[in-house]
């Protein structure tokens, strides 16, 4: 997410409930069909990151490797890291950048500065990665060294720039989801997306929206389950959700609440990656974006969610 006019006018506001620390529940909650209840979904910990360095800031997307210690993320200003994390006790104590690069375009050279909306990340085993961007939108594969950019339709052109393609996510059979954070200017234009390598994008229909929560980051979890962060901007912080989906033929399905946290309990959490610890347990493993604002953190948090 960029430097947007609402998280501007109230960034003031937002110091404030980070300084005094919002209250918070003593639990988080999930929702079923017919009541709300608590559940086991824990906090493990929370890291506050920071670097001195001039690219660090804006990271909107995150993907763990299977053992919960090797990273990739991504700043929404084109640079992806990656490097490893410290635990002690299966929480994260601190971290080492291995590598750092601005990305490639794929007529080659750095990304230029009008195209850099970086926001979702989506990892393949082979070492292939996809970056979905918000302006312009669109989605690029990186694999073994060449750029080139997936072939999008239409109906692409038709998002608002800041509320686009935040959440990508591949599935074991190497399909790409995409899902916009915001309808198109369209009514009838897809807000879910997925690829095929030879049969290009087909749209999946809507997104289940509740309560006012927009989808900004995806994985796929070891389970085969898609998992989607939601965020939601309320006048002095945010809140955060994990839901669980199933995709079908003919879209998302389910959509059960495994995380609810309470105002301003952590930062603007964007981006997202849900993998099993050494326990079996499901952990998901967040990001928050900063914004390259003082007043906002840069923390990785960690739950342990139900199965």
């Amino acid at each position: 997410m960029r430097s947007r006019s609402l998280i501007r006018l109230t960034s003031l506001s937002v110091a404030l409930v980070l300084a005094l620390g919002a209250t918070a529940w003593a639990a988080t909650t999930v929702w079923n069909a017919t009541k709300r209840e608590t559940t086991a979904a824990t906090l493990i910990g929370s890291f506050r990151w920071h670097e001195h360095a001039p690219w660090f800031g804006g990271l909107s997307a995150l993907e763990l490797t299977p053992d919960g210690m090797g990273f990739m993320a991504l700043t929404d200003r084109s640079h992806r890291l990656e490097g490893q994390l410290l635990r002690q006790h299966g929480k994260i104590t601190g971290l080492r950048i291995l590598r750092d690069e601005r990305l490639k375009a794929p007529r080659g050279g750095p990304m230029p500065g009008n195209r850099e909306d970086s926001e979702g990340l989506a990892l393949g085993e082979d070492g292939t990665f996809y970056v979905s961007f918000e302006g312009p939108h669109r989605v690029l594969e990186y694999r073994d060294g060449h750029v080139r950019a997936l072939p999008a339709p239409k109906a692409f052109r038709s998002f608002h720039r800041n509320s686009s393609f935040e959440s990508l996510a591949q599935d074991a059979a190497g399909r790409v989801l995409l899902i916009a954070e915001g309808a198109s200017r369209k009514p009838d234009v897809s807000r879910v997306w997925i690829w095929t390598r030879g049969k290009g994008w087909r749209g999946l229909g809507g997104y289940p929206e509740q309560e006012g929560f927009l989808p900004v980051g995806a994985d796929y979890g070891p389970d085969g389950a898609l998992y989607v962060l939601e965020r939601k901007f309320a006048n002095i912080g945010f809140r955060s959700r994990i839901r669980r989906f199933s995709v079908t033929p003919t879209g998302l399905e389910g959509g059960t609440v495994l995380l609810d946290t309470p105002l301003g309990r952590h930062s603007n959490l964007e981006g997202l990656s849900i993998w099993r610890d050494q326990s079996g347990a499901l952990r998901a493993t967040m990001v928050s974006d900063d914004n390259f604002l003082w007043l906002l953190r840069t923390d990785l948090v960690e739950y342990r969610l139900p199965d």
